[in-house]
């Protein structure tokens, strides 16, 4: 059920669109939604650090009738290897914080079928993506599931954490992607510091070296002593 009124014209020309490709840009998003109508703006969510896309970005027309026609006419379109689902989209407030679960450790064979399964029955699921391998294309053990309310899946990480799914030995770990996101920026900024460190250093030693060598060529020119005196 929808968390917002319908009639208040400014959310019935704001959408929302799930389960965009990992290398969909700004641009291509909106000139895929500009053919309906014209677009006020449209965005493809990224964390702002790695530039990771969380695989949902927002489109807001500037008539109502052109988003309830992009919704009509774009919901389900695959687009790649994705199919894309187009909803009105909520307004932002505290209850949809937090709602995006980052789930690890999952079975190998596990379908999305059984993943919705899993984590249905704790509230609506607006989103899911299981990730897999781009070479096999099988699950990869990863996925994230977004649901409609931040309490639906503040308890689903209280029931499911820890647990053992059918099919597996091993307990998955359950908690807000958020955090992922998180911890996975701040590997790439160690990493780029630790990086740009190292770099430094290199820069740092070639300059010492060009100039202890050019030190050696001025002490000794035509192959006479450092100490300026001609050998005898």
């Amino acid at each position: 059920m929808s968390t917002f009124n319908q009639n208040n014209d400014t959310q019935l020309t704001n959408l929302i669109v799930n389960y965009l490709p990992q290398n969909m840009t700004d641009k291509e998003l909106f000139s895929m939604f500009v053919t309906i109508g014209p677009v006020e703006s449209c965005r493809v969510m990224k964390d702002n650090k790695t530039g990771y896309s969380f695989g949902f970005g927002f489109v807001n027309y500037s008539r109502k009738e052109d988003a309830a026609r992009a919704i009509s006419s774009l919901n389900g379109l695959q687009v790649q290897n994705k199919r894309l689902k187009v909803s009105y989209a909520r307004p932002s407030g505290e209850e949809i914080k937090e709602t995006n679960l980052y789930v690890t450790n999952l079975p190998r064979t596990i379908t999305e079928e059984q993943l919705e399964f899993m984590f249905s029955k704790f509230g609506r699921i607006v989103q899911k993506n299981l990730l897999k391998d781009k070479v096999t294309g099988m699950p990869r053990g990863v996925a994230f599931v977004r649901f409609d309310r931040r309490e639906e899946a503040l308890e689903a990480i209280e029931r499911m954490n820890g647990t053992v799914p059918e099919g597996s030995q091993d307990p998955i770990t359950v908690k807000i992607a958020e955090e992922h996101g998180k911890q996975k920026a701040a590997y790439y900024a160690g990493f780029h510091a630790g990086y740009n460190q190292s770099r430094a250093v290199d820069i740092s030693y070639n300059q010492w070296l060009r100039v202890e060598k050019l030190k050696q060529k001025i002490s000794t020119p035509g192959g006479s002593s450092s100490n300026g005196q001609n050998s005898s």
